[in-house]
């Protein structure tokens, strides 16, 4: 998906882009923001595996339907 929409952009398909006003990302801040996205999605991991082990216990026959 990004390499179709990076051949995109560069045939030009979206119109021109002015890089200028793109803004700089600063390292420091894109991984810090990189670490609240792995903890969410650790949390969120975690969330799925708790709520399936209750089903599987309570309700077996509804683990079917999760898969």
């Amino acid at each position: 998906m990004v390499g179709r929409w990076k051949k995109e952009l560069e045939n030009g398909k979206h119109g021109e882009v002015d890089f200028s006003t793109v803004p700089a990302l600063d390292a420091e801040e894109v991984a810090k923001e990189n670490d609240q996205l792995k903890r969410l999605l650790g949390e969120q991991a975690l969330e799925i595996a708790i709520l399936r082990d209750l089903i599987k216990k309570k309700n077996p026959h509804l683990l079917k339907n999760l898969k």
